[in-house]
């Protein structure tokens, strides 16, 4: 090959990883400054909600969280989920008796309805590493997760967003993030915020002969609650009682939520 081809072959090839460089430095740039907005927004929230974003292992998954803790607002203290000793003092407690005896006088109406049949509930409250172990671990979460990074990036480029984020500019993206509308809810709430974290909610499962034949999973709705009518044969059950739901968005016939008297 004569020293011109070679020449041109190199200059050629140059051409091409820079252009590819050049790509990949355009691809950046859109994560670098979600980055950068993701961390302002940080600043902002209080410390438990801080403390459980160093917790979150993917950056979407944190963006998710962080619009949800933004949303919490003023209410985030209220509903953090407890503590272990919290968890501990609260099993110890009359209103943990309360919600015994509402999760008994419901199995009891349900296996009166349902011959052969009870239900099964884990009545320990779920605890925050827990809700971040399943946060960090749920495929429908990234999914959802994806889809709002997805959106930030477009409302960083289209609304003219500095590169620098300012405080101006930081609460106008903490605007967009409380107001966005993911097309597919996720499944779990974000780590802290779960009525489960503080015994408010309950999930019921139904079991026969000490199997559960209708768990808490989302895969099992349609094919399963729905099909074989346990969500509705768990309403007719729970009517009347101190629970209220089922869940809706997302649709979880087995959450209810404990509303003591």
């Amino acid at each position: 090959m004569s020293a011109r081809r070679v020449h041109s072959r190199l200059v050629a090839m140059l051409a091409a990883l820079l252009g590819l460089t050049s790509i990949a430095a355009i691809a950046a740039a859109p994560a670098a400054q979600l980055h950068e907005y993701l961390v302002a927004i940080d600043a902002r929230l209080p410390a438990p909600a801080r403390d459980a974003m160093v917790r979150i292992d993917e950056a979407p998954r944190r963006l998710l969280a962080a619009r949800a803790y933004l949303r919490a607002g003023k209410n985030l203290s209220s509903r953090w989920s407890w503590s272990a000793a919290e968890i501990d003092a609260y099993e110890k407690s009359e209103e943990y008796g309360d919600l015994l005896s509402a999760i008994a006088a419901v199995r009891t109406r349900f296996e009166a309805q349902n011959p052969d049949y009870s239900l099964y509930v884990n009545t320990r409250a779920r605890s925050l590493d827990l809700q971040l172990e399943r946060w960090n671990e749920n495929l429908s979460v990234g999914a959802t997760a994806r889809d709002l990074e997805r959106a930030a990036v477009r409302e960083l480029k289209l609304g003219n967003y500095p590169r620098e984020p300012g405080a101006e500019v930081v609460a106008r993206f903490a605007e967009f993030l409380r107001n966005w509308r993911p097309p597919r809810a996720a499944p779990l709430a974000a780590p802290g915020l779960s009525l489960h974290g503080r015994s408010r909610a309950v999930d019921f499962q139904v079991t026969k002969d000490g199997r559960v034949i209708a768990p808490t999973e989302t895969a099992k709705v349609a094919t399963v609650w729905e099909r074989h009518g346990w969500g509705a044969k768990l309403a007719a059950a729970v009517r009347g009682s101190s629970f209220v739901g089922p869940l809706q968005a997302p649709n979880e016939p087995w959450h209810y939520e404990y509303v003591r008297e």
